[in-house]
């Protein structure tokens, strides 16, 4: 549509007005035993009130506010105005690298103009990153920036996973907030002639995601978000929620259309893709055998090891022969710490057939994330997890923080930021260490962080740990 033209504006504002007078109340009922719904909230409150002593307020007060925020949008959509300014928060993550990339083609397949700086902008739109709280804070220093300059005379919309993860930090009234399981909102907010949920971000936009992170001659497939895993300390699984699948039929249309364009290799994205089917009745390994039966490289981010030792019996020979990447993050060596992040394998299992996967397919990539100074975690176990690098090429490290209303938040023996240092001096020094992948003959340690000199690393930690006063040694021995 084009808000450009007087008598359609008009018509389009009538139907925007309609719609939000005859917009459904917050909370409905049935009481003659139908069914009961209750509205997605988007923020929550404490049972008892808040720091100041404040009653929470009810949920359908906070779903009134959402709708008034979106009636702020419907009215400014009534202006001629459709200049769009779109950034992300991290540009080192290959989720939000698709996910921006689909809300940028969304706005263009629907006429708006995209534009280089938010001055020129009718509406900016921040796609954000909660995976750490490293990223966290990188995604609130960029927000806070962007709210205090525009948001009293522009419309900011705030996604990704930072929006359901810590909502509180956009209780603005001028904010709109949209989660990672939302963007179907855009519809509404923006009018679309051209549903997001019809666009992809498949072919990779490199102002969202690093030219030397994303792999920009595969055609990014996005299979599912959300898992069936119940880790401790994950914060994406309270912003994805539980498994939420693409059905094959779609997958196998997107993926034809990729090779015609000319795509010769996929990554299949997901959070865990491992999990992807659960919710429809079948399996990733029944995905992955029918997708070998196209001419295709097939690369994978991530797979569980759980899910993993599970999958690997029911695949094909020929699907290891399409395979040149997998990211399978084992994150520790030690089995105590593996039970201690609510993950179930043993970790010399999944070692066991990453080994025989490379016998039988030696040209596959294989990579693996590492955590350290979670909880309890000795020095000795931290300086054990280096032996995954005899099974990966790539073992990428992070360090564990605190993410708020996760459960291993309330362990005890946290690791101060003195030993995470520590810690992170060590992973510097070994002599796999490599701070990029350029000519970087494998196998590599890394840290998954962007920094541009090995020292900036413990400018992240103070900044998302500071100068801790928990004890270096959580228990006796520990960290000797």
């Amino acid at each position: 549509m084009s808000f450009g033209m007087p008598s359609l504006l008009g018509s389009v504002c009538k139907r925007i007005h309609e719609k939000i007078r005859g917009a459904a109340p917050p909370c409905t009922s049935n009481t003659s035993g139908g069914l009961h719904t209750r509205p997605k909230i988007g923020r929550s409150q404490y049972a008892m009130g808040d720091a100041q002593g404040r009653m929470p307020r009810h949920r359908g007060e906070e779903e009134r506010d959402r709708l008034d925020r979106d009636r702020g949008f419907f009215k400014m959509l009534c202006k001629p105005r459709k200049r769009i300014f779109l950034l992300t928060t991290f540009r080192l993550c290959d989720n939000n690298g698709y996910t921006s990339t689909q809300i940028h083609n969304f706005f263009c397949s629907n006429g708006f103009r995209m534009v280089e700086t938010p001055d020129e902008a009718d509406y900016i739109v921040i796609s954000t990153c909660g995976f750490d709280q490293e990223r966290e804070n990188a995604s609130r220093s960029v927000i806070e920036q962007y709210i205090d300059r525009f948001s009293k005379y522009k419309l900011i919309v705030i996604c990704g996973c930072l929006t359901k993860i810590n909502p509180k930090l956009f209780d603005q009234a001028n904010v709109i907030t949209i989660g990672p399981k939302e963007l179907h909102r855009f519809n509404q907010i923006f009018q679309a002639d051209i549903r997001i949920e019809d666009v992809s971000g498949g072919k990779l936009n490199d102002r969202f995601i690093d030219r030397d992170y994303g792999i920009f001659d595969a055609y990014y497939l996005q299979i599912c978000q959300g898992c069936v895993n119940s880790c401790t300390y994950c914060a994406i699984k309270k912003a994805k929620g539980h498994v939420t699948s693409k059905p094959l039929h779609i997958i196998i249309h997107e993926l034809e259309q990729a090779i015609n364009d000319g795509f010769t290799r996929i990554m299949l994205l997901g959070d865990d893709c491992g999990s992807y089917g659960v919710d429809l009745g079948f399996d990733f390994s029944d995905l992955l055998n029918e997708l070998a039966n196209f001419k295709v490289g097939i690369s994978i981010n991530y797979v569980e090891p759980g899910r993993f030792l599970y999958l690997y019996p029911k695949l094909k020979r020929s699907t290891f022969e399409r395979i040149e990447f997998i990211n399978i993050p084992v994150q520790s060596t030690s089995n105590r710490i593996i039970r201690l992040m609510g993950r179930h394998y043993e970790v010399d299992n999944v070692f066991r057939l990453v080994r025989e996967m490379r016998q039988q397919s030696p040209d596959i990539f294989l990579e693996t994330h590492m955590m350290y100074g979670f909880p309890t975690e000795t020095r000795e176990e931290f300086e054990a997890s280096f032996r995954a690098a005899e099974y990966f090429d790539s073992v990428i490290y992070f360090y564990y923080t605190d993410r708020k209303n996760v459960r291993s938040s309330l362990l005890d023996g946290k690791i101060s930021g003195a030993e995470i240092n520590h810690r992170t001096q060590a992973i510097l020094n070994h002599p796999r260490f490599r701070l990029n992948r350029d000519s970087a003959i494998p196998p590599m340690i890394m840290l998954g962080y962007d920094i541009q000199a090995p020292q900036d690393i413990f400018k992240s930690i103070e900044g998302s740990i500071g100068s801790s006063s928990e004890i270096d040694v959580p228990k006796e021995g520990v960290c000797a």
